[in-house]
């Protein structure tokens, strides 16, 4: 299974924990992953946020980028380089702006995704697959095609939702309580939900963390996991909110994301 699937699998979980969104500054900082499926070694990924930020539809928004690469044999065999990033609204940490820059083996796309105000469409921009120079527009209906958005910008929500948990205070959650991404809240297709499992100590090549647990809500009719929770990720519990780990438990493997190095986390 591609990362690309994996992914696209997190985004479509069924949200709503009450906790009220705290201030969490994120530009400037830096953080490092390593992505193994088993007992390889599959590839590495940094984060980071743009000092600056930048005006995107008459709001201030934030921009993190997600370069991942394959390493080892991997590598050899599926060459990836990928550049995904995503323009959020530094007030409630919704997506304004997307682009992604993909190699694949051979395989290459460029494209950028502009939300725009009060339609029901998204404008997308088709870049050359070399020089990334501008060559048309193509424009896609948000209600019919939400799938088709949802599956080729998958890393982008990712990175968007997980700003947005970042954001929030979990102080008072209990199991099960539900937390509601908001990205999907006016579609009546789909809608998007985070499970707090816990909080718990855990071990990280940064550290000794307590963490927050969360868990998205998996639709039940699946091939590839089996047991509830199959996903979980952590994050810190303090006001830094830092990514340590992603684990997903599926039938033929596990795959594990987690943190490796990270600076100017504030």
């Amino acid at each position: 299974m591609s990362l690309n699937r994996l992914f696209l699998i997190l985004i479509f979980f069924n949200g709503t924990i009450n906790s009220q969104p705290v201030e969490h500054p994120i530009p400037g900082e830096k953080i490092d992953f390593l992505v193994s499926f088993g007992i390889f070694s599959a590839g590495k990924a940094t984060m980071s946020t743009a000092v600056d930020k930048y005006n995107i539809n008459d709001k201030e928004t934030f921009k993190i980028d997600v370069n991942g690469r394959t390493t080892g044999v991997f590598d050899f065999f599926a060459r990836v380089r990928d550049n995904w990033g995503s323009y959020i609204d530094d007030s409630e940490f919704k997506p304004e702006k997307f682009y992604r820059y993909l190699a694949e083996g051979k395989y290459r796309k460029n494209e950028i995704l502009n939300f725009q105000n009060d339609s029901d469409s998204v404008q997308i921009e088709l870049l050359d697959k070399e020089t990334k120079k501008f060559i048309e527009y193509k424009y896609l209906h948000f209600e019919d095609d939400i799938q088709k958005i949802v599956r080729s910008y998958f890393m982008n929500y990712w990175i968007a939702s997980l700003a947005y948990l970042r954001s929030l205070d979990y102080d008072s959650a209990n199991y099960g309580d539900l937390i509601e991404i908001p990205y999907f809240e006016d579609n009546s297709k789909f809608s998007y939900q985070m499970k707090f499992i816990r909080k718990e100590e855990i071990d990280s090549k940064i550290g000794r963390f307590n963490s927050i647990v969360l868990s998205p809500l998996i639709p039940e009719k699946n091939k590839l996991f089996k047991e509830e929770d199959a996903v979980k990720f952590w994050i810190t519990d303090d006001e830094k909110k830092i990514p340590l780990m992603l684990e997903a438990k599926m039938n033929f493997g596990n795959f594990v994301i987690e943190i490796d190095d990270y600076s100017n986390v504030k």
